[in-house]
């Protein structure tokens, strides 16, 4: 049984275009995960006090910054199901544009089972390419995205905490 479980493949990370409905399975997860929270604080001067104080004023969006997608057609050709790694860049330039007729971000569901589900923005994307067939084809590049969260309602730490 232990031997099974090594070699099944963990639940791979998906994105979701909200805006369309379309959805695609990234060819590995990420190796890392950067998540980070701003907190805005005011700072208050008091005469005669030695020093600011603190209160609060809001908490920033939730940001993933610096996630990287590797593709590899190699791979890829090889892994029934997996996305075509051009249209893998496809999909996410079209997250960088609003959809026809709207004036905000296509919003992104970033689904990482076990890890995290979250609706987002896509806020950076820089694709590198590492190397070319000898028709100059792409045959492995990473993308590296930047995603901050969207949040329509109010949430309370509670609900946060749940969350995980």
């Amino acid at each position: 049984m232990g031997i099974e479980r090594a070699i099944v493949r963990p639940p791979r990370c998906s994105l979701v275009n909200v805006s369309t409905g379309e959805s695609i399975d990234c060819l590995f997860n990420p190796a890392q995960l950067v998540e980070k929270v701003r907190v805005n604080w005011s700072r208050l001067n008091v005469p005669g006090l030695s020093h600011q104080v603190l209160q609060y004023q809001s908490t920033g969006n939730r940001t993933l910054e610096g996630v990287e997608f590797y593709l590899d057609r190699f791979f890829a050709t090889r892994q029934p199901g997996s996305p075509d790694i051009l249209a893998f860049r496809s999909f996410l330039r079209a997250l960088t544009v609003p959809p026809s007729g709207a004036f905000a971000p296509p919003r992104t569901l970033v689904i990482w089972p076990k890890v995290l589900t979250v609706e987002t923005v896509l806020t950076g994307l820089e694709l590198q390419y590492r190397q070319f067939a000898t028709d100059a084809s792409v045959l492995v590049y990473t993308a590296k995205c930047g995603f901050e969260t969207i949040l329509d309602v109010r949430v309370t730490s509670e609900e946060l905490r749940r969350e995980g």
